[in-house]
């Protein structure tokens, strides 16, 4: 029986980072829960803020996709657990590159673009693979 580790691991891991940016959102925004945890005695940037939106936002569009996919790759048995992990640390690298630049920098192009292109190559691959696999039948 197939019990989809890669798929357990990896959607405990972007929850954990999602969780990450959620609360780092809660903190920008003054949520009263975050003051109750952390000091808040400064004002946030507007930009800021919108930045870490942004990361928060995006990490939710991409990352269940991709889930989707590899739950689906990984029921059918037809890959190696080496090449879907391969494609697994591709993916995390877009996604935490992407989001680390949104919510940490004003600016770095090497981490937005890097992870972009990580985040795009992984979705790809898995994608046209399901459906070569489902042509073949």
């Amino acid at each position: 029986m197939n019990n989809l580790l890669l798929t357990s691991i990896f959607a405990s891991l972007f929850t954990l980072f999602y969780l990450f940016l959620s609360f780092r959102i809660g903190y920008f925004r003054g949520s009263p829960v975050m003051k109750l945890i952390f000091k808040i005695d400064k004002e946030i940037p507007e930009t800021k803020l919108h930045r870490n939106v942004r990361a928060h936002g995006n990490f939710s569009e991409y990352v269940p996709i991709f889930l989707v996919l590899l739950l689906i790759t990984e029921t059918l048995g037809q890959s190696s657990f080496d090449y879907l992990l391969t494609i697994c640390l591709i993916f995390s690298y877009g996604r935490l590159a992407h989001a680390i630049c949104f919510a940490f920098y004003d600016a770095n192009p090497f981490l937005r673009i890097s992870g972009m292109l990580c985040t795009y190559l992984g979705l790809g691959i898995l994608a046209v693979q399901l459906l070569l696999e489902a042509i073949r039948g």
